[in-house]
């Protein structure tokens, strides 16, 4: 799963890719993954950790996070 962030007023988004949820590999009937608020909040602090610099141009910046969104 991918998710678009991108702060208000900004020219750069960042995309943050989420593993597939184990019920998807399993070979289970597939589900939707339940992002809570603090799973967000901390997709936003990973990515501007890792450089995301939302002021800047420029093509949007992808990260790849684990299940809880580190």
């Amino acid at each position: 799963m991918t998710i678009s962030l991108q702060q208000r007023d900004a020219r750069r988004e960042a995309l943050v890719e989420f593993p597939p949820p184990k019920r998807l590999m399993k070979g289970l009937p597939p589900g939707r993954l339940q992002l809570d608020d603090a799973t967000i909040s901390r997709c936003v602090r990973a990515a501007l950790s890792a450089g995301w610099e939302p002021e800047t141009r420029g093509k949007p910046v992808t990260f790849m996070v684990d299940a809880e969104g580190n």
